[in-house]
């Protein structure tokens, strides 16, 4: 399949679908962030959108413009341009047809590096799900088609299975799609936290790659936020500079929560004084600007993350290509520097800090006293953003491997964090300052980290044994 333009586009802000006739006129409802897709040469896919409206019917999430509505869009932009360039309508397809589809994304070469594939096995497995699932949505309104089943134009299976729900903790049953000639779902490998090494050579490459003075400050806050919150890359992504601001005078930050049923669920995470003014720093002396010199202060969506040129929020992919560029700088290729793992390194640090201050001698210990103690298991939860204790097994199993036996109090192991952050600060405001253009900005803004950084280290030390 030869490269193309995207063949979707998401609907805007103020886009509405009708609901109802009214005396008063039709009444509608929002309907913004609704990928949409088309055929290479540029007419409606109807079906496909048919299928995506149904999806957004059902409630399927469109966060961070689109969410998996974009998902499926991408995944069934496969099968459109498979279908177009080979002349074959979707109520047409046959096994043959099918098979040659997935041999298609199997073999496909990547641009840059003409001897690897494009995609992985688990790759084409996603795509060719949500596609069995659409191709099925249509053998649904048109049954005398045919076109799935074990007896149909496109020999298929629907099974059953069980998945654990890190939602809820108990399995739960699943159906799917199967056709023999999709590589089958392997166990999905655990990422292991990101190494401390790893961290600071990002870092450190972040100061070295060259890059405008916001994109290299934007990166830096990136990976702040990265170790601070342990928030999934859409999670970091949302953040908004309201709520930055009230975490300032409560020590918690509000934080989305993905893998809810619910797009309006968040959770509250404890954060430094000092860190949060160092984000602050760059909202004050970098975001601003942009927004003042791009889209204006009055259209500000108050989105931390924005893009330098357009002043818009910054895309959620964007922010993993920057810290793609970041870790190929520093050379990482001995683990895997991503944001998830900076997640599985935030996680497993909480479980470090309470095997230290509680001195718990095995995963068992741990366990019963989070069950034990509603206070503390709530906390961990809601720190975390799971919904249950059996979907944080796998952290608690990684914190003893890691862990020895310190006997430090609580407190003393949050100001050891507001050092390690100081430090880290310090030696990027030591960057700062060998750069040309050195502004009174920089000053102000390592005053205010070091003034925070000094307040809560005074408040620790007095704190009682």
């Amino acid at each position: 399949m030869t490269a193309s333009p995207k063949l979707y586009s998401v609907t805007t802000e103020d886009c509405t679908l009708p609901l109802h006739v009214t005396s008063s006129g039709v009444s509608h409802y929002p309907a913004h962030d609704i990928p949409q897709l088309f055929w290479p040469d540029g007419t409606v896919c109807w079906l496909v959108n048919l299928y995506l409206l149904s999806g957004y019917r059902k409630g399927r999430s469109r966060k961070n413009k689109g969410g998996t509505l974009l998902t499926w869009a991408k995944n069934l932009s496969h099968l459109v341009r498979w279908c177009y360039q080979n002349k074959v309508d979707f109520i047409d397809l046959t096994d043959s047809h099918f098979r040659m589809f997935v041999n298609a994304l199997l073999m496909e070469k990547d641009e840059e590096r003409v001897s690897e594939n494009k995609r992985g096995e688990q790759q084409v497995s996603n795509i060719c799900s949500t596609v069995l699932n659409f191709l099925a949505f249509v053998d649904g309104r048109m049954p005398e088609l045919n076109l799935l089943g074990p007896a149909g134009r496109i020999r298929a299976e629907k099974k059953t299975f069980q998945v654990n729900d890190s939602r809820g903790g108990r399995p739960i049953t699943r159906t799917a799609w199967v056709h023999e000639h999709v590589p089958r779902h392997r166990r999905t490998r655990r990422r292991k936290p990101i190494s401390t090494s790893a961290v600071n050579r990002l870092y450190e490459a972040n100061a070295a790659v060259k890059a405008s003075v916001f994109v290299s400050r934007r990166r830096y806050i990136m990976l702040r936020l990265l170790e601070i919150t342990g928030g999934r890359r859409i999670e970091v992504s949302l953040v908004k500079v309201s709520d930055l601001e009230a975490a300032a005078r409560t020590g918690e930050l509000k934080v989305y929560t993905a893998k809810q049923r619910r797009d309006d669920t968040f959770r509250f995470v404890p954060v430094a004084q000092a860190d949060l003014r160092d984000v602050l720093s760059f909202v004050k002396h970098y975001r601003h600007r942009v927004i003042r010199n791009t889209i204006g202060a009055a259209s500000d969506h108050d989105f931390l993350f924005i893009a330098e040129t357009t002043g818009h929020h910054l895309e959620i992919d964007t922010l993993g290509a920057e810290l793609y560029v970041l870790r190929k700088a520093a050379g990482i290729d001995d683990e895997e520097a991503c944001m998830h793992a900076f997640r599985h390194r935030y996680i497993t640090n909480i479980f470090r800090d309470l095997i230290r201050t509680h001195h718990f001698q095995n995963p068992s210990d741990l366990r019963r006293a989070l069950l034990s103690t509603e206070t503390l298991k709530a906390k961990v939860m809601e720190w975390t953003g799971h919904s249950s204790l059996e979907a944080l097994d796998h952290y608690i199993h990684l914190a003893f491997e890691a862990e020895s036996n310190f006997q430090e109090t609580l407190d003393l192991l949050q100001a050891k964090r507001v050092v390690q952050s100081l430090q880290l600060m310090l030696r990027d405001y030591s960057v700062q300052f060998r750069a040309p253009k050195l502004t009174s900005a920089v000053f102000i803004s390592l005053a205010e980290v070091v003034d925070a950084a000094a307040s809560e280290l005074g408040e620790l030390l007095k704190a009682p044994e």
